[in-house]
């Protein structure tokens, strides 16, 4: 017999929360609804099966989150691959855009309004699902892209990409700060839809993109106590080349930036693609890495010996030696036949002790082992369900316990590790 059992509370108001509960038995269906204190309202539709039973379970949970609640369970009690928290964001937006902060307990996401006119950031905590607006960018003739929103490491500043600007908000007093600025077509050749401000795993080195086509490292506290110090800086300008994407490695200490020939805009350009790795400290190229691939995204993997990238904007990850430029290994597509194409791939994150990597695939994130590569049974999505959809985002808290993962569903799903 077929038994399904969920839980929701509403993520509106905190001090009169309501539950909404959905379980299956069989082919009966079975609903129940109250506010806190007070008795359940409970609703019993027989289906004509255990398969409409399931289906009218996710159908009302899908329902549920949109209407703003959300399914939550201890943290500290849950199994590996267990849900901890499955929320939908504000506005009818894609979960892209987000970040789990250090401890694990908030995460802080961007959403736009209709048609991207506008948006807002919310924080949402992981143990209830209550969310709150923090900030909200004023409808305006120009649409407002929220890229990218960040936790400091203090879990309490934002730095947040707008557009083509990086800033830097204080929920606490409310003022934002401009960090780094530039306009497309105007005073940078950058794409704001692909390089995007990112921290180290400390989150003490943030790099970002400026006017005039220079690329920066600022240091949020240095030695001396002063706050967004640049330690680098350069010019991403080459000769019929392309900034495509950048990203800073684990350590701080190396910078990756891709340039390609082809368009910013067409991903599946043939065009060659090259990218370079920086040791920021002695201000010098370490090497320069070529792909038959134009990545989608890149990064590093914890040691600083891997570049990793998902390339074509939907497949791998793949990671290369910045030793010896080669490529070491890759995710093959799941279909043999397919032997031109790799597995689908969003995003991806690596636990901080390396051991475990986090892929977003389609609809679920993927838990494998970093050595073997292999998947994680705990974190098999079941069949019916909706689930992230393409999982663009992926994060990993800063103990390695929880994986928060988002998509262009809405949802961000939030595991045990």
């Amino acid at each position: 017999m077929t038994r399904l059992d969920t839980t929701m509370r509403s993520s509106a108001d905190p001090a009169k929360v309501k539950f909404y509960r959905i379980a299956v038995e069989g082919p009966r269906l079975i609903r129940s609804a109250w506010t806190e204190g007070r008795r359940p309202r409970e609703t019993v539709t027989e289906c004509a099966n255990e398969h409409e039973a399931a289906r009218g379970f996710e159908e009302l949970r899908w329902k549920k989150l949109r209407e703003g609640f959300a399914c939550v369970a201890d943290a500290g009690q849950a199994a590996r691959g267990a849900v901890v928290l499955d929320v939908k964001v504000p506005n009818r937006s894609w979960a892209e855009a987000f970040d789990l902060s250090p401890d694990g307990r908030t995460i802080v996401v961007g959403t736009m309004l209709k048609d991207a006119y506008g948006a807002e950031i919310h924080l949402i905590d992981v143990a209830t699902g209550h969310r709150r607006l923090i900030h909200a960018e004023p409808v305006g003739k120009r649409q407002t892209f929220v890229h990218a929103v960040h936790f400091d490491a203090g879990g309490e500043r934002i730095v947040y990409a707008l557009n083509e600007e990086t800033r830097l908000f204080d929920p606490a007093s409310g003022q934002t700060r401009i960090l780094g600025q530039y306009r497309e077509f105007q005073d940078a050749h950058f794409n704001p839809f692909r390089v995007r401000p990112s921290w180290d795993a400390a989150r003490r080195r943030l790099l970002l993109f400026d006017t005039g086509d220079r690329v920066r490292v600022l240091d949020a506290l240095d030695a001396l106590g002063q706050e967004w110090n640049e330690v680098f800086a350069t010019s991403a300008e080459r000769p019929a080349m392309r900034c495509w994407a950048g990203a800073l490695s684990p350590s701080g200490k190396l910078m990756a930036l891709c340039f390609t020939k082809g368009s910013r805009y067409k991903e599946d350009d043939p065009e060659v693609t090259e990218v370079e790795v920086w040791d920021i400290d002695r201000d010098t190229v370490l090497c320069r890495i070529p792909m038959d691939r134009k990545p989608h995204a890149i990064g590093f993997d914890p040691a600083d010996t891997l570049l990793v990238a998902n390339p074509e904007s939907a497949e791998g990850p793949c990671a290369y030696s910045l030793e010896t430029g080669e490529l070491i290994w890759h995710f093959p597509h799941p279909n043999p036949h397919l032997t031109d194409r790799w597995a689908t791939c969003y995003g991806w994150a690596y636990s901080p002790d390396g051991a475990t990597l986090a892929i977003g695939r389609r609809g679920d994130t993927d838990v494998v082992d970093a050595a073997t590569r292999h998947s994680d049974p705990a974190f098999v999505r079941h069949p019916g369900e909706r689930g992230t959809g393409r999982t663009y985002t992926v994060r990993i808290s800063a103990d390695g316990s929880l994986v928060a993962s988002g998509g262009d569903t809405g949802r961000i799903v939030v595991c045990k590790l």
